[in-house]
């Protein structure tokens, strides 16, 4: 009986808030310009290391490069960069 009386009490409250909420409304996507799109990575990013016994290769993709003034093999762009350094560095 007291449990009845508890959910007959906050079924007021219940009914306000579900009154409460605004309606859905169907949204188009925003379109982005091209020069919006050509700075869109979608999230991929990519960095490996390799190192051996003689040789330390870095490989970035829409990443910063480190900086390595010891590395013989500098190919550095926007998207790519490969860097190769014998070691030790």
């Amino acid at each position: 009986m007291k449990s009845l009386l508890y959910a007959v009490a906050a079924l007021p409250l219940l009914t306000g808030v579900a009154f409460a909420t605004e309606p859905v409304t169907k949204q188009q996507p925003l379109q982005l310009t091209n020069k919006q799109m050509d700075k869109v990575t979608a999230g991929f990013t990519f960095r490996e290391t390799t190192i051996s016994n003689t040789s330390a290769v870095i490989v970035t993709v829409d990443l910063a490069p480190p900086l390595c003034t010891a590395c013989f093999l500098n190919v550095l762009s926007k998207n790519l960069s490969v860097q190769a350094a014998f070691l030790p560095l």
